[in-house]
């Protein structure tokens, strides 16, 4: 029987008869359907870790087991099986969050002809994504072996890119008297040719580069470390390596009666602290795994193990004191592991273990007692010192959806991290699908605070006062805004604005900022008080086609004067959205308002945006003030910006001021206006006293 037509589902359904209806209508297309059934967590978990899958179908919602619950079983198995989500007639909508959180694709169960397609896409594409996995793999290998082979060579070859060396075997390093390979990374290859050649070898990479040569052969003499010329043959061909372009360039000693080097022994597999397999060692095995996963072949799981008191006994007791530990650590886990599966030390204080063969389930089982034997040993560090160490121990697991064994080692290692950063003394599995996730579940409940936040008025305004460096009259204040949280206490802009920007609520907030601070400005207007106010406006708000119409009525209704209102827009922002930043920009001067750009002077082009909007303001961007005194190059650039803007009647803004040596330059560079810390930090009150001179 082919396995072309093959289709191996997984439906998470609660009556059958819904379920084969589906299977009926897909083997009608063609497919050989060999169906599981789940109905609960468990059952689904056990049919993913033994048997092969190619697409789940999941109902949207069943009396105790939903699609969510579903796909989330799936993404902590860390297979790739696409995952379709099989709503009621008219209902697909309600499927959008499992949308986001990572299902491919959505349909009701009445649109047959529809979930055909669907199939026939997914399949298709799952096959695309198999097969690039094995090509990457292959092309790993292949290079492996290339590389290996180039090493092994008998003939000096290197690689080089733009005149420089990037790579060199050991032939290529002893025929020039060279020991350390790093040594000629980055060296020119004129390095290694005698000065009474290097004319006729510019001449010769010159014309070879621009490919005017018919020659790919040089022979020239080459310049041995030891001050001897030495004959030899230079051949070139084109080569890439790590993806980049480069030249190959094969040289052969000409020099009499020189006898050839013979290979260099295999590097040791064995890590001379602790009689484990070195790091080496274990990532070719590592690689070897992989390959046979990807084929369907294997399976397993990686633990990297950190142990956590390591940089602890380093710092107090010294080098020799941190090899002690690890050495007496591995001779333990040695022990206990020898026939569990590979044991190595990866690097200072991790050790890799690869078991194969092994679930999900059994390898928290194994990381658990891992930490547990760890925890309970006591190390000797000499000098009669004993440490207790305990350990983090990061998860992942090898199936076919692992690409190489640098992205294994990165899940395994940030796992550990995780762990550590709990507390230690713990195993953690990364899996960058459930990350993301966990992220977007955060992301959701931020978002449900913010919009709780502008309900219950727990918004708060505060001002940083904006100071003349020329002597400009008035009070000049750029709003700002802080949240608070479920006890009342200050939330930082940094701890809801970047949530209230991914669940499109800035806009909201925008509005809350100006109708509070319209408030206030007709309350000092009425006083006779002349203040004002800069308030931000975010992407959000500058894509808003409401937000004119809604400014307009707020303007006519407040009666504000808008001689005091300046809004902001980020210079990033505007550009981005230009058409609807010009928009915005002529709509505000047609109300008599003015216009700042803030972040300004890191585009790449610096006045572009001057030329596209009509701005009254530009506030330079904070990278351009930090350090000033010491920047010479900085300071340049902001004389010419001062100057530029000067000349088109813009005012200059420098904020994040912190010193009196940068309010020195800044004064040098002619800029306009003044803000930050060195003047004052923001307040609740707009109580800043205008008339002191610097």
């Amino acid at each position: 029987m082919s396995n072309e037509n093959l289709l191996r589902v997984l439906t998470v359904f609660e009556a059958s008869e819904e379920a084969e209806t589906l299977m009926n209508a897909l083997r009608n297309a063609g497919h050989i359907v060999r169906d599981l059934r789940a109905e609960d967590a468990e059952n689904m978990r056990t049919a993913i870790e033994e048997n092969p899958i190619d697409i789940i179908l999941a109902k949207l919602k069943l009396p105790q087991f939903t699609a969510r619950q579903a796909l989330e079983v799936l993404l902590q198995s860390g297979r790739d099986i696409p995952f379709v989500v099989i709503t009621q007639p008219g209902k697909e909508s309600l499927a959008l969050e499992v949308l986001k959180n990572g299902a491919r694709d959505a349909v009701a169960e009445d649109q047959v002809e529809r979930l055909k397609l669907i199939v026939k896409r997914e399949i298709g594409d799952l096959r695309d994504r198999r097969a690039a996995r094995r090509s990457e793999q292959l092309l790993h290998e292949t290079e492996k072996r290339a590389k290996h082979l180039i090493d092994s060579s008998r003939d000096a070859i290197s690689y080089v890119h733009d005149g420089m060396h990037l790579y060199a075997n050991e032939a290529y390093l002893k025929m020039f008297g060279l020991s350390d390979p790093d040594d000629i990374q980055g060296m020119p290859i004129m390095d290694l040719v005698n000065s009474e050649d290097h004319a006729k070898l510019k001449e010769f990479l010159r014309a070879y580069t621009k490919g005017q040569s018919e020659h790919t052969q040089l022979e020239v003499h080459g310049q041995h470390a030891e001050g001897r010329k030495i004959k030899i043959n230079m051949e070139f061909s084109p080569a890439s390596m790590d993806g980049e372009a480069c030249t190959q360039i094969i040289i052969r000693d000409h020099s009499p009666n020189k006898e050839l080097e013979q290979k260099l022994n295999v590097m040791s597999q064995m890590d001379l602290v602790t009689g484990l397999f070195n790091r080496t060692y274990f990532l070719e095995h590592l690689d070897q795994v992989i390959a046979r996963a990807i084929a369907g072949q294997v399976r397993g799981s990686l633990f990297f193990i950190t142990l956590d008191k390591y940089a602890e006994v380093r710092n107090q007791h010294g080098i020799a004191a941190a090899d002690h530990l690890v050495a007496d650590v591995a001779a333990h886990l040695k022990n206990k592991l020898r026939d569990l599966g590979l044991l190595s030390r990866f690097e200072a204080g991790n050790f890799t273990l690869l078991i194969q063969n092994i679930d999900s389930k059994q390898s928290e089982k194994y990381a658990s007692g891992i930490g547990k034997l760890i925890a309970e040993h006591i190390a000797d560090v000499g000098s009669k010192t004993t440490v207790q160490s305990t350990c983090s121990i990061g998860l992942t697991q090898i199936n076919e959806t692992t690409s190489n064994s640098q992205e294994c080692i990165h899940r395994a290692e940030k796992g550990a991290e995780l762990a550590q950063q709990e507390g230690g003394n713990r195993y953690r599995i990364f899996n960058p699908a459930l990350q993301e996730l966990a992220a977007q579940e955060q992301s959701n409940a931020a978002a449900l605070r913010i919009k709780s936040a502008l309900k219950d008025n727990k918004f708060r305004l505060l001002y940083q006062p904006i100071v003349s460096l020329h002597g400009e009259p008035g009070a000049h204040y750029e709003v700002l805004v802080r949240m608070l949280d479920e006890k009342d206490e200050v939330l930082p802009p940094n701890e809801f604005l970047p949530a209230a920007q991914d669940s499109g609520l800035m806009n909201f907030i925008d509005r809350w900022i100006i109708a509070n601070t319209f408030m206030i400005l007709t309350r000092k207007q009425k006083e006779g008080q002349k203040t004002r106010v800069f308030l931000k406006l975010s992407a959000a708000t500058i894509c808003d086609v409401e937000f004119l119409p809604w400014i307009s009525e707020r303007i006519k209704s407040t009666r504000i004067d808008t001689d005091s209102l300046v809004f902001m827009l980020s210079e990033e922002a505007a550009l981005n959205h230009l058409k609807q930043a010009k928009i915005v920009c002529d709509g505000l001067n047609q109300l008599h308002c003015r216009i700042a750009l803030e972040n300004f002077g890191i585009e790449q082009n610096t006045f572009h945006s001057l030329k596209q909007l009509a701005v009254n303001y530009i506030k330079i961007h904070m990278s351009l003030i930090q350090g000033l005194p010491q920047n010479i190059e900085h300071q340049e650039k902001l004389k010419s910006i001062a100057e530029t803007a000067n000349s088109q009647n813009i005012q200059t803004i420098a904020a994040f001021v912190e010193d009196a040596n940068s309010l020195a330059v800044l004064w040098q560079c002619a800029v306009d206006f003044i803000e930050g810390h060195f003047l004052q930090q923001p307040t609740a009150e707009m109580n800043y006293d205008f008339n002191e001179n610097f």
